[in-house]
């Protein structure tokens, strides 16, 4: 089993820059920050300790691991051009960080070089270059692609502190889908809730002080018992006419809030009826109710 050595980091952004830091801490010597703008890489390249700031193509052709942080729409094109730049050495591990995209747009590097390739995305947020720098290991990360490059980046991930897991390239959107549900939608209905508080005459700045505990302790107990166990309220006791008093009460709400109320009251039910705390007849009244507001 060869020795990591070296690593590139093609684009360093957030996610980028807190992986050669990482990396950089782990004992992996060699770290090469690689972008079309040498200011921004030069800049990022200060973060991580002993890193150097090059060309893309330089930075990758020097490294045992090239990751690759740009946008998702820029990444099959960036391939192919370091590709056909003949950056990458055969045998180097070139990966992506795309959640939503599998390897396949890194094919150039495989067919043109002799690379081996993959996708390798860490399922974590940073809002903020220090905030990923921060961030404490425990990142669990999803791979697909070349069993080599998977086998190495695995032993990279580990090196880090950070757990990984082999995905299938089909399976690749509707895992993004998944983590966008967990984390994005999380935003927009902490956002909801915080609106609906304002309509209920509740200053914006109390709204989130108030509701913030009940998050917390819902994510806490989701935590150590599942969301089947965790869920409450009025779906999961069978209280229709609770359920009524909110539809009436936002008659006057958005078509976006009073459709996303229905469609999380519907899937509530749905986990209501596998809790067990409802039966098929309440899930029925619940669910024609809430259908009226679509």
């Amino acid at each position: 089993m060869d020795e990591i050595k070296s690593l590139a980091v093609i684009g360093p952004g957030r996610v980028g820059t807190a992986i050669a830091v990482a990396a950089r801490r782990a004992g992996i010597r060699e770290i090469y920050m690689g972008g079309r703008h040498l200011d921004k890489v030069e800049e990022s390249a200060r973060l991580v300790e002993g890193a150097k700031a090059w060309r893309m193509a330089e930075a990758a052709h020097h490294a045992d691991i090239v990751l690759i942080s740009v946008s998702d729409n820029s990444i099959e094109l960036v391939a192919k051009q370091l590709a056909e730049e003949d950056a990458f050495r055969k045998g180097t591990v070139v990966a992506h960080l795309s959640g939503a995209l599998d390897s396949s747009v890194l094919k150039p590097a495989k067919t043109l070089c002799g690379a081996f390739i993959a996708s390798a995305h860490p399922l974590n947020t940073y809002p903020s270059v220090a905030a990923a720098v921060d961030e404490k290991t425990g990142t669990h990360w999803f791979l697909e692609g070349d069993a080599e490059a998977i086998e190495k980046l695995s032993r990279l991930i580990s090196l880090i502190g950070d757990l990984s897991y082999a995905i299938t390239g089909e399976g690749k959107a509707i895992y993004h889908a998944a983590s966008v549900v967990a984390c994005n939608y999380l935003s927009t209905l902490m956002d909801t809730a915080i609106e609906m508080m304002v309509q209920a005459n509740v200053e914006k700045e109390i709204a989130w002080k108030a509701l913030r505990p009940l998050v917390f302790a819902t994510m806490s107990n989701i935590d150590n018992i599942g969301p089947q166990a965790a869920l409450t309220g009025p779906i999961a006791r069978g209280d229709e006419v609770t359920v009524e008093k909110h539809m009436q009460a936002m008659q006057n709400s958005s078509e976006e809030q009073r459709r996303l109320y229905a469609a999380l009251g519907l899937k509530t039910v749905d986990l209501a009826l596998r809790k067990g705390s409802i039966d098929e007849n309440a899930a029925n009244k619940i669910t024609q109710k809430l259908k009226q507001m679509f």
